[in-house]
């Protein structure tokens, strides 16, 4: 009976190292099943959050579908239908992770992305069919203005011969087709510019209405909570075009903290991370308009898209807004710590497009500060 006892002992013994790797094993993929499903509920909630609107679906549609797929994924709720999302969803029968629908949300994916991708493609065909419109209607406003303005100067010259004349009835008869030409190519170029003009606005205001709309949507910077640099290569963008087609004024200032570094140095990162939001808060509140643009471009720089000013403001608003960095006393533990800025601002000319107008404001901030730091210079017209 011992020996037996004994023998069974020792198979026990054996079979347990091998139990205990199978259900190693098995924790090590419910561990990677979990976050792999973790970071896919993830993945959608974030490609949901910054979804955008398109023909086929809405950026709130799409964030509660992503929503919807991720406590699939997670839980083994029901995934979206085609309708509305259920409210009572969440009560109904779950699914174990095998029988969740992989390939229905690769799918829904996939379709997105497609959709997502030829509205944009749109988009921009859209502003290249714009540019091409104009172009074209400019192209045969001239052509058509030069053959009416030749056959008006045909006529005139007729006209002087004819004066020569001893007939007054020719010369009337004369004097009479050449009023009735004259005012049909007037009355043709009118109506021919209103068409052209009507079309203009329309095409303007959409152009407008998508700006505003972007504006809505642009990320914001974690630390001043301003508008971060992609926000603003986005608006910079559309406002250059808008402001090339509606002939809106525009400036752009880009402003550079002198020296910040020494106070990262001498006070610690949390003390530059106080004078960012300070000089951030500042340049809400100089800037209070709703048309105007406010951004950190990156690090120590920000930049302010200013529209409906002429170009002799903007050295005055960029000499004000210098002083007001001057006045600034930020106060870290005790310590008052001061700052200044170098400025360099650019007005768009109509030529611009939104990297020309950067380059010129960028030079002139560059300039500023070979100068010495803590001024202004205006890019040249």
């Amino acid at each position: 009976m011992s020996i037996f006892s004994k023998d069974q002992d020792k198979g026990s013994s054996s079979e347990e190292p091998e139990m205990i790797e199978e259900a190693t094993r098995i924790a090590a993929i419910e561990t990677f099943a979990d976050n792999a499903a973790d970071t896919i509920a993830r993945i959608l909630r974030e490609y949901g959050r910054f979804g955008f609107d398109i023909e086929v679906m809405a950026a709130e549609d799409l964030q509660r579908h992503c929503d919807t797929w991720a406590r699939h994924i997670l839980t083994g709720t029901p995934p979206p239908s085609g309708q509305r999302d259920q409210e009572d969803s969440s009560q109904l029968q779950s699914v174990a992770l095998h029988q969740r629908h992989l390939p229905n949300l690769l799918q829904f994916f996939r379709n997105h992305r497609r959709d997502e991708q030829a509205a944009v493609l749109n988009s921009a065909k859209g502003m290249r069919g714009l540019i091409s419109d104009m172009t074209n209607g400019l192209r045969i406003s001239i052509s058509e203005d030069k053959s009416s303005d030749e056959r008006v100067r045909d006529e005139m010259a007729s006209m002087n011969s004819m004066l020569k004349s001893n007939s007054l009835e020719e010369i009337r008869q004369k004097l009479g087709r050449t009023i009735e030409l004259v005012t049909q190519v007037t009355q043709q170029r009118q109506q021919r510019y209103e068409t052209q003009l009507e079309s203009m606005v329309k095409r303007v205001r959409a152009l407008r209405e998508d700006l505003i709309a972007l504006r809505e949507k642009v990320d914001l910077d974690a630390l001043t909570r301003l508008y971060n640099r992609g926000a603003f290569d986005a608006v910079l963008t559309r406002q250059t075009d808008y402001s090339f087609l509606s002939g809106q004024t525009m400036s752009l200032i880009m402003l550079d903290l002198d020296d910040f570094k020494q106070i990262n140095d001498s006070y610690g990162h949390p003390a530059g991370d106080l004078v960012l939001r300070k000089v951030a808060d500042t340049l809400v509140r100089e800037f209070p308009r709703r048309c105007d643009f406010i951004a950190r471009y990156g690090g120590e720089e920000f930049v302010i898209i200013l529209v409906d000013i002429v170009p002799e403001e903007q050295t005055s608003i960029a000499n004000r807004l210098l002083e007001t960095i001057r006045s600034l006393s930020i106060d870290y533990e005790g310590t008052d710590i001061q700052v200044t800025a170098s400025i360099g601002v650019s007005a768009c000319r109509p030529e611009d497009n939104a990297e020309m107008l950067l380059k010129r404001a960028d030079h002139a901030l560059y300039q500023a500060k070979q100068d010495g730091r803590d001024r202004v210079v205006i890019a040249p017209d």
